[in-house]
């Protein structure tokens, strides 16, 4: 299957038959392919690679390079005969591949820094392996009127100490190689700690906190009325995992207890879900028969179980790639609208946040937010923002710049890069060094940015 460059059209072609096909439809629909091609090619500076052309040679070494960045395999693995000997591609050693990531990444890191512009955003999040702490960069910037997100860096903070200024002079120098100053960043995403909000006060950028971060923490607030019924449910589901109790359970189910985490309010609505589903199970086991909740707790459960499935739906939204500043604004004004306790912060900006977001200011205009496109979270949405708590609305009815609106409100980047780290620094790769570590996760997070054209002025030594 072949997908044309000028019109996107698809057309297939069997293997040895020639390119009838795909010439008849360029004479067909793009008559003037020729003089175009012509032209190109009697430039000074045109090259084939423009069309999409390159050599045998440099398409096996990117199919080696995707193999190594896409599937997570280590760069020795192509110096080993056994892998050669499997692999229809010319042989390449570990030492041009990793030349060639270096290249790759040197064009990719190029183009970064001629899109980000002055004025962009950094979101950034940390993450411990062993007795290293890593802290991945990302760069918010807009592009042809849509907001993107790419990975600048994932560097290892190696000052001893995670506070404001050690996370200051790390940006700065990730910045500093795409030649970029920190008074262009408008401003930060990031988790609400206070070093994130310390960081934001020292540069006097605004900090868009983890839309995630603060729901979880909204829900621990309503959940802690009902922290003796989960502790309850916890201590029957701890009791089911001893191995006697579990091989009693397994004659009766195939599910397994589910033990919460209590950092994620999340790992509570899976307990409780996982409850209901084997709770006539779990009364054949006749040792934990004492905690089984009774009658009247056991409906306070399902009635807490029904809240909880609004909240896991308002979690997936916001965990989803499409959803914006606005929408998350919607969502957390209807929720404290029904569940008045989760209410976290409702006032007025102060005059230190006014002069943050004072840049994003644009003229006042009348102009209406689209309704978007069922659950509790998509109902609100859909609604608009008619349901808008009376609390959570601007008084004074300031208008922002829509690129405000368009702000990632979640680091969740910073997290989907974190579980991938997990799978290239396994327990038998721990040796690898830091530098190779964050050029193959780069070339990973920016895969987007670089293609098989990208190799074709590399040599092969």
């Amino acid at each position: 299957m072949y997908r044309c460059k000028q019109c996107g059209n698809e057309r297939k072609q069997l293997t040895g038959t020639g390119y009838s096909n795909l010439i008849a439809h360029l004479a067909h629909r793009h008559g003037g392919f020729k003089d175009q091609f012509a032209a190109t090619l009697s430039s000074t500076n045109s090259r084939l690679q423009a069309f999409g052309f390159v050599s045998e040679e440099t398409s096996h070494r990117f199919q080696w390079m995707r193999w190594v960045v896409d599937r997570n395999m280590p760069l020795s693995v192509v110096d080993n005969e056994l892998t050669r000997d499997m692999s229809k591609w010319k042989a390449v050693s570990s030492r041009v591949l990793l030349n060639n990531m270096h290249h790759v990444a040197k064009k990719i890191g190029k183009n970064l820094e001629e899109i980000l512009g002055v004025c962009f955003g950094v979101m950034y999040d940390g993450w411990s392996h062993g007795c290293m702490h890593y802290v991945a960069v990302y760069g918010v910037f807009v592009e042809n009127g849509e907001v993107r997100v790419q990975l600048l860096a994932v560097s290892p903070l190696e000052e001893g100490s995670q506070d404001a200024d050690a996370h200051i002079k790390l940006v700065d120098g990730v910045l500093d190689v795409y030649n970029k100053k920190l008074d262009m960043v408008a401003f930060i995403v990031g988790d609400n700690c206070a070093t994130n909000q310390s960081v934001a006060t020292k540069l006097g950028v605004p900090l868009v906190g983890c839309a995630s971060h603060r729901f979880n923490l909204a829900v621990n607030r309503f959940l802690a009325d009902s922290e003796p019924l989960l502790t309850q449910v916890n201590t029957l589901m701890s009791k089911l995992s001893q191995a006697n109790n579990f091989a009693q359970l397994a004659k009766a189910t195939s599910l397994h207890p589910i033990k919460r985490n209590i950092t994620r309010w999340s790992s509570n609505f899976e307990m409780l879900q996982r409850y209901e589903r084997i709770r006539p199970q779990i009364k054949t086991v006749e040792a934990v028969e004492e905690l089984i909740p009774t009658g009247a707790s056991h409906r306070k459960l399902l009635e807490l179980l029904q809240h909880m499935k609004k909240f896991e739906s308002v979690t997936k939204k916001l965990q989803g790639d499409g959803i914006d500043l606005a929408d998350v604004r919607l969502l957390f004004d209807s929720v404290i609208a029904d569940y008045p306790c989760m209410s976290i912060n409702g006032c007025a900006l102060s005059s230190a946040e006014k002069a943050a977001v004072k840049r994003f200011e644009e003229p006042k205009r009348g102009t209406k937010r689209k309704e978007r496109a069922e659950d509790y979270a998509t109902q609100i949405l859909r609604a608009g923002p008619s349901k808008r708590s009376k609390t959570g609305g601007r008084s004074d009815g300031t208008i922002y710049s829509s690129l405000l609106k368009q702000l990632p409100p979640t680091s969740n980047a910073c997290e989907r890069l974190f579980s991938q780290c997990k799978r290239v620094l396994t327990p038998q790769r721990t040796s690898m060094l830091p530098a190779n570590f964050e050029l193959i996760m780069f070339l990973r997070a920016n895969r987007n940015m670089w293609g098989v054209t990208t190799l074709a002025d590399v040599g092969s030594n």
